[in-house]
């Protein structure tokens, strides 16, 4: 018996290294939580907007493709941002946000501006979580991206999407997942253009 256990053990440790909670180097699922947590209160995001985002990130890094992207590539850079919505036709935001980095910058500034083809009916504020899959170079982050929304709907109250975000150019290939919420009737989008500047 002691010797079936002592061939067991290392066995265990293999398979609890190749569980869900394991991910490719970068943040841990326990370090999103915190430097995502971190964000928000730095940005003084309120509590209820916090707790929704929260709860969506949640949600969202049980969604398949999300979580084996984030399995096997990892996450190198957390973001979170608010930002204004408008237009009819054309969709567009605009706002503010703060990014970490990997072994780099924490809580560094960046602005960003998105264009889309949607419409919505009066204003809207938008706060969102950005998660850079695989490494993420803070001398190479930022530039324009595009992509499309997953879930999006058209609520008078808070709604959720998640944004998957390719970098059109630039050194190096880069991949966003965003999760965010809206106030406001806000109608969702089938693509977006999205340019993201740091502001070091």
């Amino acid at each position: 018996m002691r010797k079936l256990m002592l061939f067991l053990l290392p066995m265990i440790g293999v398979l609890s290294f190749l569980s869900s909670d394991c991910i490719a180097a970068g943040f841990t699922r326990e370090a999103i939580d915190a430097e995502v947590r971190s964000l928000l209160n730095r940005m003084e995001i309120s509590r209820d907007v916090s707790y929704k985002l929260k709860n969506k990130l949640s949600a969202a890094l049980k969604d398949l493709p999300l979580n084996e992207g984030i399995n096997a590539k990892g996450v190198g850079a957390i973001f979170t941002y608010a930002c204004a919505e408008g237009g009819i036709v054309v969709k567009y935001t605009e706002g503010e946000g703060l990014i970490s980095f990997t072994g780099g910058r924490k809580a560094a500034p960046i602005s960003l501006k998105s264009l889309g083809a949607g419409a919505m009916i009066g204003g809207s504020e938008q706060w969102g979580i950005g998660l850079v899959i695989g490494g993420a170079d803070e001398n190479d982050f930022g530039g324009y991206y595009k992509g499309g929304l997953r879930g999006a709907t058209a609520l008078e109250s808070t709604t959720m999407t998640v944004l998957y975000l390719t970098r059109i150019k630039g050194e190096s290939p880069q991949e966003i997942y965003i999760i965010s919420t809206a106030r406001g009737l806000s109608a969702g989008v089938g693509g977006a253009i999205m340019s993201i500047t740091p502001g070091w």
